[in-house]
């Protein structure tokens, strides 16, 4: 996991101008309060004005890459769903190989993400420095205003980063609890801190990241989890099939989904493979059209 840290740590620490770094960028956004939660459609228009301003006087057209809001709303993939997003790695305490080098480069796709996209990985920065100083108020306030003035339905939790400690996971199922009409969910390896403290409103709905080498912590932590989710990577696929079967078996045997995901740079030669998996595949990545908030199968 070392090699790709230091990789997050090199994209926080490269130039968008000359002599301000990314990082340098995120922290002069948070001291000049540029995203203080607004209350209304016409604060939040002054508060990307201010944006604008500071990253412009940093140098002009810097304000290309910074974010309006901490939340990103969907994409062509994810359909209408709202993420909330943390830097990889760097918030993800109990990553597995997702969070190492691989031939062809991470696994973790959010991590590929930020290499090539500065705004994604500032974002999530931002988040990450604002949560850490300013607490639960900022968050709750920033998810009431894509709630009720942005009409958001579906929270996701982290495309990047994950349950890094026990007060976020409390934030986390606090935040559910104070929007009961709208459905939460999250995928983590954080497997004990979600373990510590398993109850949580029915709205938030938690997903076992499972793989080949954190497989056997099903046993001990599976009960916990709304469903099961298993990555499975290449070349070697033949080697963990005895694994994806003892997972499914266990999801049956307890009454939760399985929902199977795939390398994205092997997806085609791992569809052959898991020919007899088929339907339990994740639809998208089995090459079908259909939105994750369309499709509904982790959070329902």
């Amino acid at each position: 996991m070392l090699p790709l840290l230091y990789m997050i740590l090199r994209l926080l620490l490269r130039e968008v101008a000359p002599g301000i770094t990314l990082r340098d960028l995120a922290w002069r956004l948070y001291t000049e309060g540029a995203y203080a939660p607004p209350r209304s459609e016409a604060q939040f228009k002054m508060l990307v004005g201010l944006q604008r301003r500071i990253a412009e006087s940093v140098v002009r057209g810097l304000s290309r890459i910074v974010p309006r809001m901490p939340y990103s709303q969907g994409n062509r993939k994810t359909g209408n769903i709202w993420s909330f997003d943390l830097p990889p790695i760097l918030t993800c305490p109990y990553a597995t190989f997702c969070g190492r080098p691989q031939r062809g480069g991470p696994i973790c796709y959010d991590v590929n993400t930020a290499r090539y996209s500065p705004q994604h990985l500032l974002r999530e920065y931002i988040n990450y420095i604002h949560l850490v100083r300013q607490g639960y108020q900022w968050l709750a306030d920033w998810t009431k205003f894509v709630v009720e003035l942005r009409g958001a339905k579906i929270v996701r939790f982290h495309v990047g980063g994950d349950v890094f400690a026990d007060w976020y996971w409390q934030y986390i199922k606090r935040l559910a609890a104070e929007h009961p009409q709208v459905v939460f969910y999250l995928y983590t390896r954080s497997f004990p801190i979600v373990a510590a403290s398993p109850d949580r409103p029915k709205n938030l709905k938690v997903l076992m990241s499972l793989d080949a080498t954190n497989h056997a912590a099903l046993r001990t932590y599976g009960q916990h989890f709304d469903h099961i989710t298993y990555l499975v990577v290449g070349p070697n696929v033949d080697a963990q099939l005895p694994k994806l079967a003892e997972t499914l078996q266990w999801a049956q045997q307890h009454g939760k989904r399985l929902i199977i995901f795939l390398q994205h740079t092997r997806r085609l030669q791992l569809l052959q493979k898991l020919k007899a998996y088929e339907k339990y595949i994740c639809p998208q990545e089995a090459g079908k059209n259909v939105t994750c908030n369309k499709c509904r199968l982790c959070f329902t």
